[in-house]
């Protein structure tokens, strides 16, 4: 009786040993199978992200291109034709100052300006520094902030 009771005490624990361990396998598989599904579906979705901002960047530049190519005139720039003759910088030139605006990148500054009198860098952003005298009045100045490479702030010159 003694043997049989062992025997029985041991099967029960064999089975209480090896019912643990089948559920853990069951529930491990399920759970990489879910993350499995999860990691091919997040693929999916950055692939179609990526493809969704290229197609977005090919139309930002179109649009820039546009832009830059045609710049609107406002009504002032029309009626306003400048009495002094071309000075020899660009940048001293007030209706060249008028095309500056935001979200312009530096290249584009630099074809409407010329080139800065200095540049000032920080982490985040570079200030292009336009100063320098007009001829037979004073020394004027103005800057530029880029972000980025785009312009995000304006300081015009006092002409």
């Amino acid at each position: 009786m003694r043997a049989v009771s062992r025997f029985i005490t041991a099967s029960v624990l064999g089975l209480l040993w090896l019912a643990p361990s089948q559920c853990f396998s069951q529930t491990r598989d399920r759970r990489l199978d879910e993350a499995l599904v999860d990691i091919t579906l997040l693929k999916r979705l950055v692939k179609e992200q990526d493809r969704r901002i290229a197609d977005l960047e090919k139309t930002v530049k179109a649009l820039q291109t546009s832009t830059v190519a045609d710049p609107p005139k406002s009504a002032v720039e029309e009626r306003v034709r400048p009495v002094v003759r071309p000075m020899a910088a660009r940048w001293l030139n007030p209706l060249a100052w008028g095309q500056i605006r935001e979200g312009l990148s530096r290249a584009q500054v630099e074809e409407i300006l010329g080139p800065p009198t200095s540049v000032e860098s920080v982490i985040d952003y570079q200030t292009l520094i336009y100063k320098g005298d007009i001829p037979g009045a004073r020394t004027v100045g103005g800057a530029i902030k880029l972000t980025d490479d785009r312009v995000s702030q304006i300081t015009l010159p006092d002409f």
